[in-house]
């Protein structure tokens, strides 16, 4: 996996743990070819208005650059998110998670996520980001994959 890291100016020390972990997780979720072949971004924010976010930068099937943003804050919790963003990347990396899709509605165009190849819209009583399936997934196993690396 090719990794870059920017944003850490004179952490050289969590730089590398983030790098570890990246790599921790990039091997429990997803297997070695397809692990090797991706290409990881993570940009570190003082500002960010979130945790942390991943970005599908190829923009077609099969992505294999991904850029993930992290909020700057102590290394523990960068890392488990880092594990929840990371369940995105597998997400998308195979296919599972399609984001950006505009469908024809009511006014014009909406901008839909497709989760294993259908369309996912929220119901009436739904969250559209906690109900979302990937979501669902990638909360879930952040702490799996956050528990697996504090005993690695």
């Amino acid at each position: 996996m090719n990794i870059t890291i920017t944003g850490m100016i004179g952490k050289r020390k969590e730089k590398a743990l983030l790098k570890e972990a990246a790599e921790f997780f990039a091997n429990q979720l997803m297997d070695p070819r397809m692990a090797r072949n991706i290409t990881l971004d993570i940009e570190v924010y003082n500002n960010l208005d979130v945790e942390g976010e991943c970005v599908d930068e190829d923009g077609f099937k099969n992505p294999r650059w991904f850029t993930i943003g992290l909020k700057s804050q102590d290394i523990g919790a960068m890392i488990k998110t880092l594990g929840h963003e990371m369940v995105h990347v597998k997400q998308h990396a195979k296919n599972e998670l399609q984001t950006g899709h505009a469908v024809a509605a009511r006014g014009g165009l909406k901008i839909y996520s497709k989760w294993m190849g259908e369309i996912w819209k929220p119901k009436s009583k739904e969250d559209a980001y906690f109900d979302a399936p990937w979501e669902i997934e990638a909360y879930g196993r952040e702490v799996g994959l956050y528990a697996k690396w504090m005993n690695r």
